[in-house]
């Protein structure tokens, strides 16, 4: 009999689904991931059951892993991690879920485990009982879809990182997407899963007897998977985990000679109502590296901050909430809560006191009432906590009690994994290199240490391949402060300068990098190749590819990517990705000796680039405003470049006259204002444009209509973005032309050109300011007398307060203002 008959629920049918559970010799218990209150049930179930196996949803590959699990040494937050490498191909996904077709496929999976989840405390029940525990969850990686012939192209994104599935994360989606929860939130006006969740069985009278508490659990999941749009079990992969739960439950019952009654079954509360008679098997996990391991985990990676969809949002508070009803004090969790966060309040600057600790307090209990609750929950809490003690909007006035809020709610802790549980390979090799490199201090209490490495130096120059090696894999242990300096004669071309600091995030990062290889060297070697594969015919992302080859000393890639940067300078349409490029080749040609490159190759790449950059040039002279900081940018860095060549560094010599040539084709074809100034001044400052001629342009706004004269500030800015030694030497004409322009100017228009003006000239430094000043003091009544003194300026009392006016004002826009 269907349970929903013209869209509505038949509760004569979902209780009988129930019953059929529950009165199964087979005995089930419903939980939900990381719920204190169904742990504490759970706890007491086993105890008094005393089972001899437990049946979990855990994934089966970690099944070896539950000693370690339940070692006393291992304490939550932890982890458990199961990676797949496809090495062979044998989904026909590499291409498609990789970057390139010689790239075998990664898959990743995290299994979360604070000290209240109900699978940890079952071990350890189990444990205390003697009974075996069995994980029944399908392996994350057999559910992966195999190539069906076609695919989409994969997104090749290079700072686009995939997410790691979470393994049972996945089933939480499930319930909000039920029309039963839907109409239940609605009608009893909840605003979330959580605030639900929370009503119903977290802080609920009922969590005082046991089988009453399974029944609601197991009657509320029974209409939720009752409710569900048609197909959705099927698409998000449930029906094939479900199969093999109850394959391996009946495998090992079999197996163990076991009665059903000698057996128990913990796992998600919409898996009791899976279908029995489904005899039909599920998939094959495919051959591939398959590593298993516990981890470290922190509260805030568990968190709904971090991206982890568990449900659990205040992993702390949850866990203030266990221990105290642990010690038989759970009835203080809301004052402990309300105090903590205060006290947080204080170290964010707000005032808090113990009034407000009191009258909170009162307030969550009086929510709670009105909102049908026997005891306030946490949006009671967090609730009372923004009415009491914002004085304004929480938007604004409440951010440092909704900091505060959330760093109580989240927590600091992190786990801990026995020893006995080894290291996986590229763990081993970390820690072997940082003895080896004699960097062990930085266990000592996570003391921080500043390394200033000489790379002339053996040691320090194994330091600095290490720390770059970590730095690519985004291994969260060293931060550069200070890069080798293109400087040779002065020794900073070797200089590097790192902070690095222990953090207990290390270990899980290494972790998921062993996806890439068993050592640091080959993980590196491993990512970049996909990183090259991502990055394309991008000249500025493979050059900065091949800088990195030679910071981390692989030489045996070197030649490769330098094969691959050739392609990309040659094929890039790109001026700014072309100019990154160059930047880099330039970097890396200065240490091309130390490094025993070849010299010859480098040399005629850097050439290829410039000329491509040269060429490419025009094509940006009119680009949108987000991307024309970052065209200035890339003109100087070729000037500057092409400067340091002329003066015969190297034995390199770059054209000077494409340059020119295609900068004052650049000019002349745009139609942005700022970027004209820019190619313009560049000119002036190459001595290619007279200080005149640049003064000429300018001035020449003071003849165009107001709607294009407000765009001189734009032109000028330009101009000062890139000119140094022009201002320096066209003083003169520049102020003259800038005066013709305010004279021209109509108030309005002078308003509107006012805020660039400035900015542009806030770009100038004290030397150049000084330079313009004396022109305008001359021009404008200042004069020098024999002693070198400025004379008074003339001006009416009303006058100069106008003018402080209008400089106030305009500082207030400039606040205002992006530029």
């Amino acid at each position: 009999m269907p349970a929903v008959t013209d869209n509505l629920l038949d509760a004569d049918v979902i209780a009988a689904r129930v019953e059929a559970v529950l009165n199964n010799e087979l005995y089930w218990f419903p939980v939900r991931h990381h719920s204190a209150a169904v742990a504490r049930h759970l706890e007491a179930v086993i105890t008094e059951r005393r089972p001899k196996v437990v049946f979990i949803e855990g994934p089966a590959e970690a099944q070896e892993l539950i000693p370690f699990i339940v070692d006393g040494a291992t304490r939550p937050p932890i982890a458990i991690y199961s990676s797949y490498r496809d090495d062979d191909n044998t989904l026909g996904l590499a291409g498609i879920a990789s970057a390139a077709e010689n790239i075998p496929p990664r898959f990743a999976c995290w299994y979360p485990m604070l000290a209240y989840s109900p699978e940890f405390v079952a071990m350890h029940a189990a444990a205390k009982i003697k009974a075996d525990v069995v994980f029944i969850d399908l392996p994350h990686f057999a559910q992966i879809k195999p190539h069906p012939g076609s695919a989409p192209a994969i997104d090749q994104d290079e700072d686009k990182e995939q997410p790691a599935p979470y393994g049972p994360a996945d089933s939480e989606h499930l319930f909000v997407e039920s029309s039963f929860y839907q109409s239940l939130a609605q009608a009893a006006g909840y605003k979330s899963w959580n605030e639900t969740w929370d009503t119903l069985f977290e802080n609920n009278d009922l969590a005082s007897d046991t089988e009453h508490f399974r029944r609601e659990l197991a009657s509320f999941c029974a209409a939720v998977r009752a409710t569900l749009p048609p197909g959705s079990l099927e698409e998000d992969g449930t029906i094939e985990r479900e199969r093999h739960f109850m394959q391996t439950i009946r495998a090992t019952i079999a197996d163990r000679k076991l009665k059903p009654k000698d057996v128990m079954v913990v796992c998600g509360g919409l898996h009791l109502f899976l279908d029995h008679n489904d005899l039909e098997a599920p998939p094959q996990p495919p051959q591939g590296t398959i590593y298993t391991t516990i981890v470290p985990y922190s509260f805030f990676r568990v968190s709904e901050l971090s991206g982890y969809g568990a449900g659990n949002r205040a992993p702390q508070f949850y866990q203030t909430g266990w221990d105290l009803t642990r010690a038989g004090r759970g009835e203080d969790l809301l004052s402990e809560y309300v105090v903590s966060v205060l006290k947080q309040a204080r170290h964010e600057g707000y005032a808090a006191s113990s009034a407000d600790a009191i009258s909170i307090t009162q307030h969550a209990r009086m929510l709670a009432g009105l909102r049908g609750r026997a005891n306030p929950v946490l949006d009671d809490i967090q609730d009372a906590i923004i009415t009491c003690c914002c004085k304004g909007n929480p938007a604004e006035e409440g951010l440092p009690l909704r900091r505060a809020i959330d760093a109580i709610n989240i927590g600091t802790k992190i786990g801990k994994v026995t020893d006995k549980i080894g290291r996986l390979p590229i763990v081993s090799d970390f820690y072997a290199q940082l003895s080896d490199l004699e960097l062990g201090d930085l266990f000592d209490h996570e003391k921080r240490i500043n390394l200033d490495l000489d790379k002339r130096q053996p040691l320090q120059e194994r330091r600095s391949v290490f720390l770059h090696r970590l730095r690519f894999l985004e291994v969260p242990l060293a931060e550069m402060r200070e890069q080798a300096q293109p400087d040779v004669v002065s020794g900073l071309l070797f200089r590097e300068r790192w902070a690095l600091r222990w953090s207990p995030k290390v270990e899980p990062v290494l972790v998921e990098q062993n996806l890439y290889g068993d050592t640091l060297e080959t993980a590196v070697l491993s990512k970049l190749q996909e990183q090259l594969a991502l990055a394309g015919l991008h000249a500025g992302a493979v050059c900065k590819h091949l800088r990195q080859t030679i910071d981390m000393d692989l030489p045996n890639l070197v030649t490769e990517v330098q094969s691959v940067c050739g392609t990309a300078v040659d094929e890039d349409p790109q001026f700014m990705s072309l100019s990154e490029g160059l930047r880099h080749l330039a970097i890396i040609e200065r240490y091309a000796v130390y490094r025993n490159l070849r010299r010859v190759e480098l040399a005629d790449l850097i050439v290829r680039c410039f000329d491509r950059a040269c060429f490419a040039m025009p094509d940006s002279a009119c680009v949108p405003i987000d991307q024309q900081v970052g065209v200035v940018q890339s003109l100087q860095s070729l000037a500057e470049i092409l400067l340091r060549y002329e003066q015969g560094e190297a034995g390199l010599a770059l054209d000077r006259d494409v340059f020119v040539e295609h900068v004052r084709t650049s000019a002349e074809h745009s139609t942005v204002p700022f970027l004209q100034g820019a190619f313009l001044g560049m000119l002036a400052e190459l001595r290619e444009l007279s200080p005149q001629e640049l003064a000429d342009r300018v001035s020449a706004y003071s003849k165009t209509s107001p709607d294009q004269m407000v765009f001189a500030g734009d032109f000028l800015d330009g101009v000062l973005a890139v000119s140094r030694t022009s201002v320096m030497l066209g003083a003169e004409p520049l102020v003259a032309a800038i005066d013709q322009l305010l004279r021209a100017a109509e108030w309005d228009v002078f308003l509107t050109m006012l805020p660039r003006l400035r900015a542009a000239f806030e770009r100038l430094h004290d030397r150049q300011v000084h330079s313009l000043a004396s022109v305008v003091a001359r021009r404008y009544g200042l004069s020098r007398d024999e002693g070198d003194e400025l004379t008074e300026l003339k001006t009416s009392v009303e006058a100069a307060t106008l003018i402080a006016d209008i400089d106030r004002q305009v500082a207030e826009v400039m606040t205002k203002w992006s530029l």
